[in-house]
């Protein structure tokens, strides 16, 4: 449920700032973030300016045009994303594919920095620069005006792109395009949305000839009047200002330009229901949805209805997660949510996941827990619990206002155009809703239960997804049981209370044995008695967030070969029943509230615990990680019902085509062996132990004993230490077994291709990997990275540029230092099954060219990337988290740390040719594919 309030939180940032009045104007209007800069031009170009220095000296600019597929013709289906493609390739300013390859020259990633996307109403581009230079900015400027002004459009590159584009548009093919080929007719019916999709028609895509029509869409809808400019970051005001009125203010809107217009869904009286079956579904589920006009948030009125709306939210979810924690619950998950949509449409959206031979009780169990509410209400411990969470994360974000980064700052400014979120700053949500909250009551939650959960068969949408071989009811079945709930006599809920301490005896704290002080990297470390150490970095990246984890060797390595399964699954098993005396939900409900998360995990060679909390909850925190290793808790119950979902879950998980070239992957890396960490097919998960699993689990958190634990975050030092004496200085520090075990498992030599006819669309997927041992030091992982980066060039401007039969080929690489010093290199990419051979053989060219000398101009770019990537990541806390453990785990300090850089910017060409020669041997590489079925 975590998650769900998190998504639900964040489209509210934009919401609101308040006030010190003593009472609300309902009808006055939601004020505008005074940080935010908004003007427009003569010619109806909008601009949006904010300054934010994190990170310093860094800019993020995103231009909105107000127009998307829904403007397209027929003629023209598919052309608002074409038209982005092209936007990348030749313009007044940067001729042909130039634009690339002055952005990567700055450390600006292709993809992962500047990209683009399409939507129903909107196409946006978004573009971060590394420094605010004055000769970065020019050329900012220059790409943006040339999108609205400038494109070239040559027919030849148009006639390039076609291919690329029908090689995206395989990557989309597959299920989730058939389901949006069944459920979009029921939920857009009878609307224009319908034959728009952004992807638009291959057929209209790939037809020669056709140009003009995209130019037609461009001088169309690209123009000042629907475009608007956001500009966050670290930059001089009025540079940026004389920049705009400069660049966008002489552009004019086209003679007789055509209207922009709104569409709509038409609304339906009768209620459309739609089962759908497939073989590459996995699970069943059963959609109730009911469709509504958009309301727009102008109002404090409405912004009242959506605090209303969260806590409602909150409470329905948390209700449903109850029934579904019980052993006899009628559903394996449930949720209910309202959410917008296209087409000036709102949906309230009821989910149930069930066993597939249980879609009608799942589905009664869903409608008779919403009828419960509409027919009692919740309780006032329950709108109190939810008040308090509420009142507890603005109060949160608000601490954190001044450590948002101007992505979070870009992202909410793009809502508030492109979706009408009013955009007021996080400090009025705050006070906005500590104002209002003490007024809401069980009344106004009532007032939109009411609203929401309504048997009418007007605009109502019935979905049901599962596998192929799965009896389903008819409609008139599903619809006559979901009618039937309506007659049953529903009690009242019974709401749980929990009370009391997390701990009641407080721990004898650990005594220090050592500590140390790493004035470098700003890192203090201590040691106690019992073996445990933490490794501790304050911050001040946000204000209120403490970053946690441990490790140490060992893990399901160690367990025997008839106990592997239950040893593999251990901590997932075993965090089921939660601490101490509380089961889980019980632990949930004593912890609501509070920003605070752990859990343990027993991975193949390390255990430990991760976590995360805030200044106020960090004791919990410690208090819940004590737990872990001193008091699991066995609940048979729960076990029950987590291995009787699994089975469900698992049963038909192979169904996904990805989900089964993963596992044979896997299987082929570890060589067969049987301590391979599958997915466990029911008849295994009858075969596990809570008993065994609990044992495992026991043997290897009964003592920490060689366990590091890291933090970093909002803390001091000395006001932590008592802290973590108690908690952690005070575990059980009997001396086990801290190495883990090398049973010798190692990938195939040799070439061998491994081809797996699954699909059933002509895609084909393709995996390359290149394998073996490799020194597991700080410049070695630098040098074998900057290659799969270099790699990454070619492979984009030799497979998508050149031959044009894939979309977004790209290479990685892993180092690994357990069980063995190794690497993995990778290739990737998604192509017709026709061109297969072609690609993998231009592929292993590319890898080949490679070893013949490395482009220095491409080492370059990707060296720019990397110290960018790192002066930005060095700013987080989880980057710091992660930065400890991996050097605690790699014997490493900050002497490695201080190297980093120099050590990037002296990577050579001919080191990397003498790494590509000695490592990328194509006498020894793995390919995988995943084929068409036929």
């Amino acid at each position: 449920m975590k998650k769900v309030f998190q998504i639900i939180i964040f489209c509210l940032i934009g919401l609101v700032p308040l006030m010190g009045q003593a009472q609300i104007d309902s009808q006055a209007p939601i004020p505008l973030n005074p940080k935010l800069v908004k003007k427009t031009l003569p010619n109806g170009f909008t601009y949006y300016l904010q300054n934010n220095a994190l990170p310093e000296n860094q800019i993020r600019m995103r231009l909105v045009i107000k127009a998307g597929s829904i403007q397209e013709t027929e003629a023209q289906r598919g052309f608002a994303h074409f038209l982005e493609h092209m936007v990348f390739n030749g313009s007044k300013h940067f001729p042909e594919n130039s634009l690339i390859d002055y952005l990567q020259s700055i450390g600006v990633e292709f993809g992962a920095d500047v990209n683009a996307y399409t939507g129903y109403d909107e196409t946006v581009y978004m573009l971060p620069l590394p420094d605010g230079k004055k000769q970065t900015l020019d050329k900012a400027f220059l790409f943006f005006g040339d999108i609205l002004s400038g494109l070239t459009l040559s027919t030849e590159a148009i006639d390039n792109e076609r291919n690329i584009i029908l090689e995206e548009w395989r990557t989309t093919i597959g299920l989730n395009q058939r389901l949006k080929d069944a459920m979009y007719p029921l939920l857009y019916h009878n609307s224009r949305y319908l034959h728009r999709r952004p992807i638009g028609l291959m057929d209209v895509v790939t037809k020669q000839g056709n140009d003009e029509e995209l130019r037609k869409f461009y001088r169309s809808w690209y123009r000042p009047d629907l475009a608007s400019l956001i500009v966050v970051g670290d930059f001089d005001e009025e540079d940026i200002e004389k920049r705009i009125n400069s660049v966008f203010g002489p552009l004019e809107n086209p003679e007789n330009a055509p209207e922009r217009k709104f569409y709509t869904v038409p609304s339906h009286d009768s209620t459309f229901v739609k089962i759908i079956k497939d073989k590459e579904i996995t699970s069943t589920s059963v959609k109730m949805i009911r469709k509504f006009p958009h309301r727009d948030e102008k109002t404090l009125a409405d912004l009242k209805r959506s605090v209303v709306n969260l806590i409602y939210t909150y409470m329905v979810n948390q209700r449903l997660s109850d029934i579904a924690q019980r052993k006899e619950a009628p559903f394996m998950y449930a949720q209910s949510y309202a959410a917008s949509a296209s087409g000036k449409t709102d949906r309230y959206v009821s989910l149930v996941t069930t066993k597939s031979d249980q879609i009608i009780e799942g589905t009664q169990g869903l409608m008779r827990e919403l009828l419960r509410i509409k027919k009692h209400g919740f309780t006032q411990p329950e709108l109190d619990r939810k008040k308090d969470i509420l009142y507890n994360d603005f109060e949160r974000m608000a601490r954190e206002e001044d450590t948002q980064t101007s992505k979070q700052i870009m992202e909410a400014i793009s809502n508030h155009i492109i979706y009408g979120e009013e955009y007021a700053g996080i400090s009025f949500n705050k006070d906005f809703v500590h104002k209002v909250i003490d007024e809401i009551t069980l009344s106004d939650i009532q007032n939109l239960v009411n609203e929401y959960i309504d048997q009418s068969q007007r605009n109502r949408v019935i979905l049901v997804t599962t596998p192929e071989d799965t009896d389903v009811p008819t409609e008139d079945e599903l619809l006559g049981a979901i009618k039937s709930v309506t007659s049953q006599t529903l009690s009242r809920f019974k709401d749980i209370e929990v009370h009391g301490p997390l701990i009641a005896d407080t721990p004898v704290s650990g005594k220090i044995k050592r500590e140390s002080y790493s004035e470098k990297m700003g890192i203090t470390t201590i040691e106690f008695a019992n073996g445990v150490s933490v490794a501790m970095k304050p911050t001040k990246f946000k204000s209120d967030e403490i970053r946690f984890s441990s490790i140490r060797d060992g893990g399901y390595s160690l367990a025997r070969p008839d106990n592997f399964d239950n040893a593999s699954m251990a901590s997932v098993l075993v965090s089921q029943g939660g601490l101490s005396k509380f089961s889980a939900l019980e632990l949930e409900r004593l912890t609501s509230g509070k920003q605070v998360y752990v859990s343990p995990y027993i991975h193949r060679y390390t255990e430990g615990v991760s976590g995360f909390s805030s200044k106020d909850d960090f004791e919990t925190l410690l208090q819940l990680t004590y737990l872990t290793y001193t008091a699991p808790r066995k609940d048979e119950a729960q076990f029950e019902r987590f291995i009787d979902n699994k089975k469900e879950y698992n049963k038909n998980a192979f169904n996904n085509p990805d989900s089964y070239f993963t596992d044979e992957i896997n299987k082929v890396m570890m060589q067969n062996s049987p301590r391979t960490a599958t997915l466990l097919s029911p008849e295994k998960l009858d075969d596990l132990s809570l008993d065994k699993a609990m044992g495992f689990y026991k043997s290897r958190f009964k003592s920490a004993y060689g366990t590091r634990f890291f933090m970093v975050g909002s803390f001091d030092v000395d006001s932590v230490k008592p802290l973590l004496s108690k908690y952690l200085g005070s575990l059980p520090g009997e001396k086990i077994e801290t190495k883990f075990v090398d049973h010798g498992i190692r990938p195939p030599k040799g070439e061998h291709q491994y081809i797996f006819p699954r699909n059933r669309v002509e895609k084909t997927k393709v995996l390359m990997r290149f394998t073996g041992e490799y020194p597991n030091t700080q410049k070695a992982r630098i040098e074998m990275g900057l290659l799969s980066d270099v790699l990454t060039i070619r492979l984009n401007k030799k497979l998508r540029e050149e031959i044009g039969g894939v979309y977004s080929p790209f290479a990685s690489s892993v180092i690994l230092q357990r069980p063995y010093n190794s690497y993995r290199m990778d290739i990737y990419f998604t192509c017709s099954p026709a061109n297969l051979d072609t690609l993998l053989q231009a592929a292993l060219k590319e890898v080949e060219i490679m070893q013949g000398g490395i482009s220095e101009e491409n080492l370059e770019k990707v060296k720019k990337a990397w110290l960018k990537n790192r002066e930005s990541s060095l700013n987080t806390n989880g980057y710091w988290r992660k930065l400890l453990e991996d050097q605690w785990t790699r014997g490493e300090d900050e002497k490695d740390f201080e190297k980093y850089e120099n050590q990037i910017q002296n990577v050579t060409g001919k080191q990397l040719q003498k790494l590509a020669r000695k490592y990328l041997d194509q006498k020894n590489h793995l390919e995988f594919i995943l084929s068409p079925h036929n």
